[in-house]
């Protein structure tokens, strides 16, 4: 409780999908916008964040958590929250889980596998620094 009495509202998990122009961009936005739609995570605008719009990239700053979607392995919305100043935030990488750029349908198979990775990710309690640490850790060894 706060120090009226009520309970503070709880801070969202905000999701950023890269929603690019590929299969893979439209499986981002769909799994984003089914993340919403469920209840959890609030979708946010990725492009308010690269213009620097003060109201997107202060909902950003009060997230509880952030998860980003990319559907591709350029990650472009991790790189465009990164130019942003945020370093703390959860990363699918749709190519990870088996969805390539230009040969991947979008289908609901696809998309519920995505929503499924998202919701593992942020079923887990891990604080979102560590997991990306870890994640680029697993990715330098891989390379």
């Amino acid at each position: 409780m706060n120090e009226n009495g009520s309970i503070p509202a709880k801070k969202p998990v905000i999701v950023y999908a890269c929603s690019g122009c590929s299969d893979a961009g439209e499986i981002a936005d769909r799994i984003a916008r089914r993340l919403t739609r469920e209840g959890a995570a609030q979708m946010s605008c990725l492009a308010g964040i690269g213009g620097r719009v003060k109201s997107l990239v202060m909902k950003a700053e009060n997230a509880e958590r952030i998860l980003v979607v990319d559907g591709c392995p350029l990650n472009c919305a991790a790189h465009t929250l990164k130019l942003a100043g945020f370093r703390n935030f959860d990363h699918l990488e749709l190519h990870r889980i088996g969805i390539r750029k230009g040969s991947c349908p979008v289908t609901e198979e696809k998309i519920f596998a995505g929503v499924e990775a998202a919701k593992k990710i942020l079923s887990d309690e891990t604080p979102s620094g560590v997991a990306a640490k870890n994640s680029v850790e697993l990715v330098n060894q891989i390379s």
